[in-house]
Formats: C-alpha cells, structure tokens, sequence
C-alpha cells in the first residue's frame, strides 16, 4: 500500500473485526504486508470449493457472500443461488482459508465497485508466527467472530426447526425446559 492509501484506509483496518485491539505501530506491520485490490461491479473474488488468495478486508463497496447454483465440483446443484451475506467497509472475508488452507466454503462476488486490502495467506502465516502478540490478538478477533457467526447460525436453525407447540402443551414445555427439551422429546430424547 503507499503512504495515502495507508493513511486513507486506517480506520477501515483498525475498525475491522480482524484487527480490532492492534496497537498503531503493529498495523503498521500488517499493512506493510497488504495489498489493494479493485474490482469492478459483478466481479467474482472467491469461488466455492477453490482455494483463495488470502484474508479480504473491504474498504470501499460491497460484496456479497453466496452458495452458488452449481455446487463446486459439478455433480450436485442447488434449487437456486443461495444469498448468504452482504458486507460492506470494514468486514472481512476469506478468514477460512487464511486459517486453514482449505477450498472456499461460499463464493463471493463484488455488488459494487469494490476497493479491498488483501493479505495473502502466506504474509498472514508469517506475520502471526513473527509476532507473537499480533498472531494472538489476531486469532482471538477470529475466533470470537466466528463463535459470534455460530451462535447466529444457531438461532437461524432454531427459527427453522423449531415449531411452538400449541395449547396445553405450550405450558408444559415451558414447566419441563423450554422449547429445546420439547424438540428433544419429539426427537426420541429426555
């Protein structure tokens, strides 16, 4: 990145979920090792089931964060393309990869011209095995994210599996632990 583009940028990085808790002088080191990266409207930046660059951080515009039609690979497909997310500056993306040099769990596609700091996946490695207190911070932000992404998930199935029981027995799984205990029950639990 040069010097304008470092200063412009900042407080995308620094407010960024990733490098969130980084002293000045060690996002420095961080931004020393990105890269900008354009993209046009419609343009593709991560395909599912291949492999990416590294970790994306979006400073101008917005992508968004699908399952494909056709599923990687080629010998299943989905009814439809499958919305997952729209993140605009300061979110991040291919956090998966970055961690553990698998394939692309979803694709991802830029909805407007699209300004990104990219850190490659092997100038992430070396930055956090280098720098012991910015590989902590770092992985702690991930992993919180990530929990927080879960737990989120979580509810979405609950809200789809989940079905509330109708009279008398609405009080009874209230009584006996709640909705969770009654779907356990339903399911052949205790």
């Amino acid at each position: 990145m040069t010097g304008d583009s470092l200063q412009r940028y900042r407080k995308n990085l620094v407010d960024s979920v990733v490098f969130e808790c980084l002293k000045p002088a060690e996002l420095d080191v961080i931004i020393a090792s990105c890269r900008l990266v354009d993209a046009a409207a419609g343009q593709m930046l991560l395909a599912e089931g291949q492999r990416g660059e590294g970790l994306y951080i979006v400073l101008e515009g917005e992508i968004e964060v699908f399952l494909p039609e056709h599923v990687a690979g080629g010998t299943m497909r989905r009814p439809s393309r499958v919305h997952l997310n729209r993140l605009g500056p300061g979110r991040c993306f291919g956090e998966y990869g970055a961690i553990d040099d698998q394939p692309s769990s979803a694709s991802v596609q830029t909805v407007t011209s699209t300004r990104l700091c990219l850190l490659t996946r092997p100038n992430f490695r070396e930055i956090v095995e280098k720098h012991d207190r910015i590989g902590k911070i770092v992985y702690a932000n991930l992993l919180r994210f990530l929990i927080r992404r879960l737990r989120s998930k979580d509810k979405e199935l609950d809200l789809i599996l989940l079905t509330e029981e109708l009279g008398p027995k609405r009080e009874d799984a209230g009584r006996s632990g709640g909705p969770h205990n009654a779907a356990a029950r339903r399911a052949g639990g205790s």
